[in-house]
């Protein structure tokens, strides 16, 4: 199979546009994924796509998930020319047998899973005055119930193992409601509770629980002008970011720090001045409808 050209470039690792600290951060991986059993859900772009291409070339073993069968098999094969064993299924994370489907075939391949990434979401907006139910429910279905499908059936051969991790990417949208993004906030506020319970009920069996909370990373998921991303960073940094959080066990890890920075201040709002004054900074403008990215 051909490997497009956009996968072998995404694949070494940290590019001339990235940080000092991208190059120092994926330096210390060292040898830690090596052999690894991961799964990540979402894997046919973005976040999901760039994590699979760096951690197989740090010797992984990647099961990649998504529903984009063909540009799922160009990952797989991004992965296999970066020197990591790959495996690829086209599934939904909101249809939860196929999910114990995707874990029946990893346990039966690998005999366990160390980690497990549930990367794959949907992002949008649903202003309130023109409130989508159809669009909510689907936030829902992929944002909430996906992360818990994609989780919850590896959790017995972990507690069994006293071994593993389970990853959530959320976002730093979660902790206050943004304009527009009802949806959004919530599911993503959902996420991260969820986690936190998933933490603290696992803790003493050996499994560890990361919220994962960007902010904005360059996909096609933020390839649009509807509102303002402050502090984008590329996505080889944000993978590089991630694998260092897992790595070290990370309950919540928020980033970039100058969004994490803004993201307290937020929380920090009274809700008059938040009410008044976030509108205003998201730079929406015009009329805004209700879709998904």
């Amino acid at each position: 199979m051909r490997i497009p050209a956009d996968v072998v470039r995404d694949r070494p690792g940290c590019g001339p546009g990235d940080s000092a600290e991208c190059f120092r951060k994926e330096k210390a991986m060292g040898d830690f994924w090596r052999g690894r059993a991961v799964v990540i859900t979402g894997a046919s772009s973005g976040i999901g796509k760039d994590l699979g291409l760096l951690l197989a070339s740090r010797g992984a073993r990647v099961a990649l998930v998504a529903r984009r069968r063909e540009l799922l098999a160009e990952v797989e094969a991004g992965c296999v020319a970066a020197g990591g064993e790959a495996v690829s299924f086209a599934a939904d994370v909101a249809d939860a047998r196929a999910m114990e489907a995707v874990r029946d075939e990893v346990l039966g391949r690998w005999g366990f899973a160390d980690v497990v990434v549930a990367n794959a979401g949907v992002g949008g907006l649903n202003p309130g005055a023109t409130f989508s139910l159809d669009l909510h429910r689907r936030f829902v279905e992929v944002n909430c119930m996906g992360l818990a499908n994609t989780l919850v059936p590896f959790i017995p051969s972990m507690v069994a193992r006293r071994a593993g991790r389970l990853v959530g990417v959320s976002s730093l949208a979660a902790f206050r409601g943004l304009p527009a993004a009802a949806s959004y906030s919530s599911t993503k506020a959902q996420q991260g509770v969820f986690l936190e319970s998933l933490r603290v009920d696992l803790r003493q069996a050996g499994v560890a629980v990361t919220s994962i909370h960007p902010g904005f990373v360059e996909t096609p998921m933020t390839d649009h002008d509807e509102f303002r991303m402050p502090f984008k960073i590329p996505v080889r940094r944000s993978s590089v970011l991630i694998a260092r959080a897992i790595e070290r066990r990370r309950r919540a890890y928020l980033y970039p720090w100058p969004m994490k920075l803004l993201t307290y201040l937020n929380r920090s709002l009274p809700g008059w001045l938040y009410d008044r004054l976030i509108p205003r900074l998201s730079g929406q403008s015009g009329h805004v409808s209700a879709r998904a990215f």
